[in-house]
């Protein structure tokens, strides 16, 4: 009975999944040239989350900074070869709020995966948001 009960569970894992685990869309920030900066915006929809790739080298000092129009929308920061779901973050916005500044402890391509919190997904609100991105040499 109780193995009944488990592969029912994984089961219904299994299809409700796909319906609340979407793929994230992806882009690059690139400054342009003579630019330490950029500012990205976008909109975030119930589960949909967005990943920012920012290039950037060990002892630069990164800021991250957001504006949005829910407050129920947060970033969060992953270093390196880290990534949402198998990592803890560098940085976490609903912990730490809507503004990141730090040296970096490494060189490589940082993630910032925007987001609704779970309750307002599964409102499936929308949010509309702004990240500005800056990078400075030591």
């Amino acid at each position: 009975m109780r193995l009944i009960s488990t592969l029912a569970i994984l089961l219904i894992g299994l299809v409700v999944w796909p319906a609340v685990a979407q793929d994230a869309d992806t882009k690059r920030v690139q400054f342009a040239a003579g630019q330490s900066g950029a500012t990205m915006s976008g909109r975030i929809k119930g589960y949909e989350s967005v990943h920012y790739l920012l290039g950037a080298t060990a002892g630069q000092r990164m800021t991250v900074e957001m504006t949005t129009s829910s407050g129920a929308a947060y970033f969060n920061i992953f270093a390196p070869g880290d990534r949402p779901g198998e990592s803890t973050a560098l940085f976490i916005g609903t912990t730490s709020g809507s503004r990141f500044e730090s040296v970096l402890p490494a060189s490589g391509d940082y993630l910032v995966q925007v987001f609704l919190v779970r309750s307002a997904a599964r409102r499936d609100e929308t949010a509309d948001y702004d990240l500005m991105f800056q990078i400075a040499s030591p």
